[in-house]
């Protein structure tokens, strides 16, 4: 955001709350030509006209109520993180205390802040302390050396974090109201998701938006879960938590993906009809690290066998796991929908072996507080539809090393394609 545009942005919401410019100057305590000067800076700003005038007042365009709800969004997150007096207290707050606070909180310090914005430490400093004046309340550890951000100045910063984010999401709107097919979805990918999946969902949202930015990130549960909260995602894909995350997230369920026990084609047991624990035993087993779920129920599954096997490897890394069981004699468990729509999937086979969890969901996590945008509901339903008709849910049996023909077959099938339907509007529109 440029430096005055928070303020603008406050002032237009006054004009949608008064019904007026001269009404709008009054509750602020400035001038009309200064409020009509601010909203047409604004309306510059966003290549849109806002407001229509007339001598009983302004009135929202359609393009200005678009602009209205982000900015009502974004003042209400704001206020949130405020203590008693959050209204006063918000309209109070520049863009150079809020550039300053939040990058102390990203950052870690005061100095690192300082060097990503690149300005003076000093000026950080004084504008943590200001916004600290302003709020009323402490937002850092100071320490002789260093300033960070507190648990407090944490949850504001992400709170401006996300509440600056609706201005995206507005011009985005603003850009799609337009009729250019474009927008922008951030979607995070966890462990084992199909990316097949994933690219039928995007080929798929690209036919009615060919202009549309689509990022993918992957990683780990914990650091997607930051980046959902605080806004740089907006959509986790993956294996839903147990048990369900509650609070400022919402989990959906696409379909059930249950664990499978699996080793390469040309493994010993591959071409078994019936596998042991006596033989599962008697191989060596590469695992996740600790800190991932899916150790947790390799442990479970192990600690059943007769006798504890070889741990080969501990990898967080899914290529690692796959290099192992494609140059060794050693057993992993993957998810059912890898082996039958994965990149490894004429690598791998599944074994004719009981696995923990079968009831395994993958679905997809959202902020409570979030509202999409067309373009971001669309993903959302297509990635719905892709599942549908993939059947994920019901899918056969797990590919095996005695059906290759028939796994081929399944390999080149065409993606099916949802059908025709009306575009359903995002929630709140």
């Amino acid at each position: 955001m440029d430096s005055p545009q928070l303020r603008r942005l406050v002032l237009f919401d006054a004009v949608c709350r008064e019904g007026g410019i001269s009404q709008a100057a009054e509750s602020v305590a400035l001038t009309q030509p200064a409020v009509s000067q601010a909203i047409k800076k604004l309306e510059e700003s966003f290549g849109a006209v806002l407001f229509e005038r007339g001598f009983g007042g302004s009135e929202l365009t359609a393009d200005g109520a678009l602009l209205q709800r982000r900015v009502r969004r974004l003042l209400d997150q704001i206020e949130a993180a405020m203590p008693a007096g959050g209204r006063a207290r918000s309209r109070r707050l520049t863009d150079s205390q809020i550039r300053c606070h939040v990058a102390i909180a990203e950052t870690g310090s005061a100095a690192e802040a300082a060097r990503r914005l690149g300005i003076s430490q000093p000026a950080v400093h004084k504008a943590a302390r200001d916004l600290e004046d302003t709020i009323g309340v402490p937002l850092y550890r100071r320490r002789v050396h260093s300033v960070s951000a507190n648990a407090a100045g944490q949850e504001l910063a992400r709170r401006l974090v996300v509440a600056l984010g609706e201005i995206d999401q507005a011009l985005a709107e603003l850009v799609t109201a337009r009729g250019e097919a474009a927008g922008r979805i951030a979607v995070g990918v966890l462990p084992l998701m199909p990316q097949r999946l994933l690219a039928r969902t995007i080929g798929r949202l690209r036919e009615s938006y060919p202009n549309v930015t689509v990022t993918i990130r992957e990683g780990a549960h914990a650091r997607l879960l930051e980046d959902l909260r605080f806004g740089r995602l907006d959509i986790i894909v993956g294996a839903l938590r147990e048990p369900r995350l509650a609070g400022n997230v919402v989990e959906r369920e696409l379909f059930t993906d249950p664990y499978v026990v699996v080793v390469r084609r040309e493994h010993p047991l591959a071409s078994r009809r019936k596998v042991s624990l006596k033989d599962l035993a008697a191989h060596g087993w590469v695992v996740p690290q600790q800190d991932m779920p899916r150790r947790s129920v390799v442990d479970a599954l192990l600690a059943t066998l007769p006798q504890a096997p070889r741990v080969l490897v501990e990898t967080s890394s899914l290529a690692m796991m796959m290099a192992m069981l494609d140059e060794n004699d050693c057993i992993s468990l993957l998810s059912r929908s890898h082996i039958l729509y994965g990149n490894y999937r004429n690598e791998v086979v599944a074994l004719p072996v009981a696995a923990p969890q079968a009831d395994r969901a993958v679905g997809y996590t959202t902020r409570a507080d979030w509202l999409p945008t067309r373009v971001q509901q669309d993903f959302i339903e297509q990635l719905q539809a892709q599942c549908q008709l993939r059947r994920y849910a019901a899918a056969a049996p797990p590919r095996t090393a005695s059906s290759p023909a028939r796994d081929a077959a399944a390999a080149a099938a065409p993606a099916p394609r949802p059908p025709a339907r009306r575009r359903a509007r995002a929630p709140g529109r």
